[in-house]
């Protein structure tokens, strides 16, 4: 970048110096060339941009504190979306088990599923909703590629990792809707992120329809036995 700005002037007669935007166009006797340093001008003679090194330590300071008070909260707002998004998932299975089982007169079981196929293993590792059309108890979805194979009407993969689903006795490895859709058991089914019973979900379920517990609330007992 030069180091001096060029500025003419018009000189109207001998002791005033003038802009030229100043005078008439007929006025513009001589015209002269200046040459100020940008310094007069009140202008730097080089642009200073970045940071300074206490001011870049006090930016980072600040950025600390906010990310120690910020990231701990951020994290518990995911595990409660996380867990109230797995109990929408889990009542609504249960309220579809129902309305089938009514819709086709017959029973309709859900049960834990490891393999997405036939009942088995634990409630975390996910669950299927079958026809269980002649009422195993416990529930198991019979006859697997023969031609009275049991319907399977849906599956649910496994819940993610540090995440568990647990019943309680009542409910350890199935529940089944009558064609009336009615439920054959009363108990509760607890979500639970890292064993922590101050964030667990809990469904509660009677014999006629489920229903979702206050978070936090005395319904929910604890993470591995509700």
């Amino acid at each position: 970048m030069p180091n001096r700005i060029d500025i003419w002037f018009v000189r109207e007669s001998r002791s005033r110096w003038c802009f030229p935007s100043m005078l008439p166009r007929t006025n513009k006797l001589i015209l002269n060339k200046f040459f100020l340093p940008r310094q007069e001008l009140g202008i730097s003679a080089s642009k200073s941009g970045g940071f300074t090194l206490i001011e870049l330590m006090v930016t980072l300071a600040i950025a600390a504190i906010l990310l120690t008070i910020g990231i701990p909260s951020f994290r518990d707002l995911m595990i409660k979306s996380r867990l109230s998004g797995q109990v929408q998932e889990f009542f609504g299975t249960l309220n579809f088990a129902r309305s089938e089982a009514i819709k086709r007169g017959n029973f309709v079981s859900v049960c834990k599923s490891a393999d997405g196929s036939q009942c088995g293993g634990n409630w975390s590792d996910g669950w299927i909703v079958f026809a269980n059309n002649d009422n195993d108890s416990p529930a198991s979805r019979d006859n697997i590629g023969g031609a009275n194979e049991e319907p399977l009407l849906r599956v649910f993969p496994a819940l993610p990792s540090n995440y568990t689903l647990n019943a309680n006795t009542n409910f350890t490895n199935y529940i089944t809707y009558d064609r009336f859709g009615m439920a054959n058991n009363m108990g509760t089914f607890v979500f639970c992120a890292n064993s922590d019973e101050s964030k667990a979900r809990a469904i509660i379920l009677t014999r006629t329809r489920p229903r979702i517990a206050a978070a936090g609330g005395s319904e929910i007992g604890n993470c591995e036995n509700p």
